[in-house]
């Protein structure tokens, strides 16, 4: 099977880009459930504090940020 023919099969199949879009809800449900899962791998992240040089290079930034008008 060649190139072409796949494409085609793949056109009557409903399958690769040519198939219909999933719906919204389909999309917002995975959405979410990523969201939720990534939450609950990564929250301890957020409860730990920044180190020092982090804090200071931010600080930095937030600065240099500001004085360039943006």
């Amino acid at each position: 099977m060649n190139y072409r023919q796949c494409r085609e099969a793949d056109k009557r199949a409903d399958v690769g880009p040519h198939a219909a879009r999933p719906n919204t809800d389909d999309l917002k449900a995975v959405r979410t459930g990523i969201r939720a899962a990534m939450q609950a791998l990564y929250s301890h992240v957020l409860r730990e504090e920044i180190p020092d040089r982090i804090a200071e290079l931010l600080t930095q930034f937030d600065q240099q940020k500001h004085a360039d008008g943006a």
